[in-house]
């Protein structure tokens, strides 16, 4: 499976990384790019740009949870299962984010990079990829990928020399994603995922996919399922139905933080009031409640009645919403698990958010 751009000498660019980028009138991404570039950018070490993955038109995975455990026992053989669907979609949008990253790090601007990105997405939009969710799970997993996609998207669409036809494509497909999305969190009202961190993932995905397309009505759904989980947020800084994970809650309250700042910095970004302070703060009082569990689990075994399983928590891409909070906050409590795990790299959540927000006094 082809994993991006390879490493290699690379030929002088054929664009004038001079010619200036594109400029939109509309919704403001939270990924500032030209600074990005500015600050920590190199000149580029590969032009080339690999065959994309095969497109993955159906998504019909189910939960890697065993039943009746509130998702928070794996099962062995479901996981398996699950992790080998998962890779199909995620070996699409996974690589794709680091090939988007380059182009960020690329100094002077190398245009074939963003080319690079948009050639896959648009392969993937003629084969109306990603549009049959006929499982629950599915349906969530169309969320995430989306999620990665338009962050992907957002981070190249200002270069001067993308195909205008292969932009119309790529947008159209975004967009009918993006009514998927917003469809099925609007169905079945009764069902946990449609108020827990799914939500907020779709949230982030629906406003960022909003931004590119300058679709007010989308940024409009995502700021309300916004504020709704924020209000979820308990004085404490507990996520009630995270708590229910069990074994799982601290790693979940940590998931939900993912979606939840960046959807924060988006709305910042588009002159917002200060989402950070909706609810007496609750985004700050969450991330209080994680950084307390992530040094003592013992605060969350006590409240949701059992140890915790912090298997895939301490990592990079689980950890990535640190590096736009400690930009925004310089909040010192972060600088331990950033210190140990830079370059925090979310792939769902934008990429590589230490070259998008990072700041270098850590």
């Amino acid at each position: 499976m082809a994993g991006g751009c390879r490493r290699a000498s690379a030929a002088p660019s054929a664009y004038d990384p001079t010619a200036p980028d594109l400029q939109f009138p509309g919704l403001v991404s939270p990924f500032d790019v030209a600074m990005a570039r500015s600050l920590r950018g190199e000149p580029a070490t590969d032009l080339d740009c690999d065959r994309a993955p095969e497109p993955v038109t159906v998504l019909d995975h189910e939960s890697k949870y065993k039943p009746g455990t509130n998702s928070s026992v794996e099962d062995a053989d479901r996981e398996d299962d699950y992790q080998e669907k998962l890779k199909e979609v995620s070996g699409f949008y996974n690589p794709l984010t680091r090939i988007s990253d380059r182009y960020v790090r690329s100094n002077p601007r190398a245009s074939e990079i963003a080319q690079c990105v948009l050639h896959w997405l648009a392969g993937w939009a003629e084969a109306g990829a990603l549009e049959k969710g006929v499982t629950e799970q599915g349906r969530m997993v169309q969320a995430w990928a989306l999620a990665s996609l338009a962050g992907s998207y957002l981070k190249i669409r200002t270069d001067p020399y993308l195909s205008a036809s292969a932009n119309r494509e790529v947008l159209d497909w975004l967009g009918r994603l993006n009514a998927l999305v917003i469809a099925n969190f609007e169905d079945r009202q009764d069902k946990k995922s449609r108020s827990n961190n799914h939500r907020y993932w779709a949230n982030w995905a629906v406003c960022a996919t909003a931004i590119a397309r300058d679709d007010k009505d989308a940024f409009a759904w995502a700021k309300a399922g916004f504020e709704r989980a924020c209000a979820q947020v308990q004085p404490d800084g507990v996520l009630p139905l995270e708590m229910e994970r069990r074994r799982k809650a601290l790693h979940y309250h940590n998931f939900a933080l993912g979606p939840l700042v960046l959807h924060a910095e988006a709305l910042i970004a588009n002159g917002q009031a200060d989402p950070y302070d909706l609810n007496d703060g609750a985004i700050k009082r969450l991330a209080g409640f994680v950084v307390h569990g992530l040094r003592d689990p013992a605060i969350f075994a006590q409240r949701a009645g059992e140890k915790q399983d912090l298997d895939g928590t301490l990592k990079e891409t689980q950890l990535a919403w640190m590096e736009p909070y400690y930009a925004r906050f310089k909040d010192d409590r972060l600088t331990p698990w950033m210190k140990d795990y830079r370059p925090l790299v979310g792939h769902r959540l934008g990429g590589d958010l230490t070259l998008l927000f990072g700041a270098d006094s850590v």
